[in-house]
């Protein structure tokens, strides 16, 4: 591949990178505004686990919820249509959440802790993007963009 390619190819993958940032945001912006995707009144965030709700807590939660169950409210409930269970959490008034979590954003931190807690519980272990089975792969613009949305995608969301 010649230089021109080269560049061509790169400007191209920048110019969907662009456009994929601009979707994204335009996609959060109608999200926001849409019923049932918008923060719930009372803070509640809520994952659908497949499985027996008795194992889900039959020697305590698993570890992710178990790290912030200090500062948080739990509530197990059957799912709709005989489909498993619902795991709803919320952090607790008046805890000292920045503390137990360690991070900026209390809400990004549950949503992460419910959704490592189901995978944990479904399939015996947190699934990661990375590291790469596949090894090391060479920097791209592309490649970072997708690197960095996989970074984010975690804590936020439809749970």
């Amino acid at each position: 591949m010649d230089a021109k390619a080269a560049v061509a190819v790169g400007a191209a993958g920048v110019a969907v990178g662009a456009v994929g940032l601009v979707a994204r945001s335009l996609v959060r912006e109608k999200r926001e505004e849409a019923d049932g995707d918008g923060r719930h009144p009372q803070g509640w965030k809520a994952v659908t686990v497949l499985g027996d709700p008795a194992a889900f807590a039959a020697n305590g939660y698993p570890e992710p919820l178990r790290r912030l169950e200090s500062v948080l409210e739990l509530r197990v409930d059957p799912a709709p249509g005989n489909k498993g269970f619902e795991v709803h959490a919320r952090l607790r008034d008046g805890a000292d959440v920045k503390a137990a979590v360690g991070k900026d954003d209390p809400e990004q931190a549950l949503r992460e802790a419910l959704r490592d807690a189901k995978e944990l519980f479904e399939t015996g272990e947190v699934l990661s993007a990375t590291p790469r089975p596949h090894g090391h792969r060479p920097s791209t613009p592309l490649g970072t963009v997708v690197d960095k949305a996989e970074d984010k995608a975690k804590g936020e969301g439809v749970l």
